[in-house]
């Protein structure tokens, strides 16, 4: 999912470590000089905000969190709550099964960096908005050539497990975003029959042969990605409909959905990320595990970012760390009972 920070969707939510008075950035001024505090969102379909590296490090302030407000607005400061448009519906998913509430994103920027960090546990040192060497629909500033680092992908194929992106509009250059597709930035992969659009998801899943790994990357109509006029429900019952759809299909049994956001879009939260090295951490996001293996009605305080994600994967199927960076942290099985 996109662009939403963990106290905008879960600052509220019982026992989470959310939204108090005092906390860091509690109270900020905004850019007119007045005091500006968390508040209950009456609009369900905020504009986008700023989230570029720069902007990230901007509002951060040295850990302060406090500058929100001034450069962002004061929309950044403002949250939802089980009485939101859809929020019951994302809750209940929380509460059934497991939530992360000290969940960062690897990398303080936006597309690509985490997605990169997901799979490859790097972003080639480059924690900037860039698209991809390879096609298609990349028409702005990109790589200078295809990376050729190895990946979670080639990992799996080499050990004989299989694997699959799935992207709504894949290819669809009026819809598709190529910069949220990790994989296109790969001279090995940009290309690879692994790489499927997301009307082929329903078929595979249903087929008896549905890939060892498996991500899903929603549109942004879908996404959550904020932007003017489109209820944050909408793209709640678009995951909504997803999760049901797996719970109904043949892998059920075996599964464990991670959801995650890939960035907190310029939204406030109050947790200073840890700075690991010169990229990030990032501002936290939610992060959940829907599994019949989750822990239920749990919430994880242990501090995970993407690659916990990665480091369950390489665990669960026995696949070594791809880097040094690939070595740090903690992986998801906080979160699991197994």
């Amino acid at each position: 999912m996109q662009n939403r920070s963990f106290d905008h969707l879960f600052g509220m939510f019982p026992g989470a470590d959310g939204i108090q008075p005092g906390t860091a950035g509690y109270t900020q001024e905004d850019s007119a000089g007045k005091t500006v505090t968390p508040m209950l969102l009456t609009n369900p379909g905020i504009h986008d905000l700023p989230h570029s590296r720069e902007d990230f490090v901007r509002v951060w302030d040295q850990g302060k969190m406090d500058k929100y407000a001034y450069y962002n607005g004061a929309v950044s400061l403002g949250y939802y709550d089980s009485t939101s448009p859809g929020m019951s519906t994302l809750w209940s998913w929380a509460q059934q099964f497991a939530l992360a509430d000290n969940f960062f994103p690897s990398v303080m920027g936006d597309a690509p960096s985490n997605q990169l960090h997901l799979v490859a546990a790097s972003d080639n040192s480059f924690p900037f908005t860039i698209e991809p060497f390879f096609g298609p629909c990349n028409d702005g500033i990109t790589t200078k050539a295809g990376y050729d680092f190895q990946h979670v992908g080639d990992q799996l194929t080499a050990k004989g497990l299989t694997w699959a992106w799935y992207q709504e509009h894949l290819g669809d250059c009026a819809h598709y975003v190529s910069q949220e597709n990790p994989f296109q930035f790969f001279t090995d992969a940009h290309d690879a029959p692994n790489l499927k659009p997301f009307s082929a998801f329903a078929t595979d899943l249903n087929s008896g042969n549905f890939p060892a790994v498996a991500f899903v990357q929603p549109g942004s109509s879908h996404s959550m990605h904020p932007a003017s006029g489109v209820s944050i429900a909408h793209g709640i019952a678009w995951l909504d409909g997803l999760l049901k759809q797996i719970q109904a299909s043949p892998i059920w049994s075996n599964a464990v959905i991670v959801v995650v956001w890939d960035s907190s879009g310029g939204l406030w939260d109050h947790v200073p990320p840890p700075q690991v090295d010169s990229e990030g951490l990032g501002p936290r996001v939610p992060m959940l595990v829907i599994s019949p293996f989750a822990k239920r009605n749990y919430i994880s305080h242990v501090q995970m970012d993407d690659e916990s994600i990665l480091k369950f994967i390489q665990s669960r199927f026995g696949l070594d760390p791809l880097n040094e960076r690939n070595k740090m942290g903690n992986d998801i099985s906080d979160m699991l009972a197994f």
